[in-house]
């Protein structure tokens, strides 16, 4: 009988567990789409006055609360410079590019 009772008690708290992880906090949505003044500043490695410009071009849109600006996290990545991936070639590619130089070296006359 006790067992029993335990037993339904462990299930009880499982399920108690599970709601719970399932609840979404408002806090850790808040801090994960939005990023203050000086984060930015971190994240973009500028100054307080690049900040400023950019607020005023309309690259970065404000949000006022409590006296502090907030910063939309999805603005800051499109300012972020993300460098374009390097062209990868084939050995058989270089080849051929080389090939090409030296015919036009050949052509010209030009020496190594």
């Amino acid at each position: 009988m006790l067992m029993e009772q335990f037993m339904e008690m462990k299930s009880m708290i499982i399920n108690l567990q599970s709601e719970m992880g399932s609840l979404k906090n408002p806090v850790d949505d808040f801090t994960t789409k939005w990023v203050d003044t000086y984060d930015v500043m971190a994240i973009l490695r500028v100054s307080r006055r690049t900040m400023d410009n950019y607020i005023k071009a309309g690259k970065l849109t404000p949000t006022r609360i409590q006296k502090r600006n907030y910063f939309a996290i999805n603005q800051v990545k499109g300012l972020m410079y993300i460098p374009p991936a390097p062209v990868i070639r084939t050995l058989r590619e270089d080849v051929q590019i080389m090939m090409g130089h030296l015919a036009k070296m050949e052509e010209t006359g030009e020496e190594w």
